[in-house]
């Protein structure tokens, strides 16, 4: 019998997901963090236009000015000292040592940011760091063989596509949806909706935790808990993170 699989994507490893995890935990879902090494404990601010994050700016200089142009969250990332207690029971995945477009560096940088990053959260989480997301969804095509070195065997987009498959290649795995969209309910009834029959069903949902601070009408907390409160209403619905959707994909 096919599955359904549900499964939340949050990058950079802020301090909003600490709520996030709260609420995840709630609703007793899973979900994946892709994290930056490099970046443990940063601190700034990111601009916004809409509901998209534009512009990053260190918090010091942030707090300095007396007039932003652009309304701002805060984009402060979570001390190394902190994150095992934080991430505990949750996926840890790599997102590059420094958050870097991977379509940019040279093919040696682009080895190290994956596999260093890869490294130091395998070490730091003692778990095997098996998935990753592209910074700015860049650099796919570049990167198969960086990846693959480091033992990825998932690799996440910043596009998406609506659909409901499991990728045909894992290593450029599309969203279904960003919380975002407007699309983002209709998407979620139609999965809930469907029946699989020989092939399972996955729907990938993804989010900065930054984003839910902007309080528009798409990006806020409210939505956050009424996608899980929604998901996790339906017993046919597996909530789970990434890897444990392929790993129980691969193995019906």
């Amino acid at each position: 019998m096919a599955n359904k699989y549900f499964s939340w994507s949050f990058d950079d490893g802020l301090e909003q997901d600490k709520r996030i995890i709260q609420i995840l935990k709630k609703y007793g879902i899973g979900a994946t963090f892709h994290l930056n090494s490099g970046l443990f404990g940063v601190r700034r601010y990111i601009s916004r236009i809409g509901n998209l994050g534009m512009h990053e700016t260190p918090a010091d200089q942030f707090e300095a000015r007396s007039f932003h142009l652009l309304p701002a969250s805060h984009h402060y990332r979570i001390p190394k000292e902190e994150l095992k207690a934080v991430y505990a029971g949750f996926e840890i995945a790599s997102h590059t040592v420094g958050h870097v477009n991977l379509a940019k560096c040279s093919e040696e940088e682009r080895k190290r940011q994956i596999k260093e990053d890869v490294d130091a959260l395998s070490s730091l989480f003692e778990q095997e760091i098996t998935g990753f997301s592209y910074p700015f969804g860049a650099g796919a095509k570049q990167s198969r063989d960086a990846l693959s070195q480091a033992g990825i065997r998932y690799a996440r987009l910043a596009t998406a596509t609506g659909s409901f498959s499991f990728p045909d290649d894992p290593l450029n795995m599309p969203l279904t949806c960003w919380h975002i969209s407007p699309k983002t309910f209709q998407t979620l009834d139609q999965f809930i909706r469907e029946k699989p029959q020989e092939e399972d069903m996955f729907f990938l949902m993804f989010a900065h935790g930054y984003e839910f601070d902007f309080g528009t009408k798409e990006s806020n907390w409210e939505k956050l808990e009424k996608i899980c409160e929604t998901v996790s209403s339906h017993d046919d619905i597996i909530c789970c993170s990434i890897s444990d959707a392929f790993r129980m994909h691969e193995n019906r």
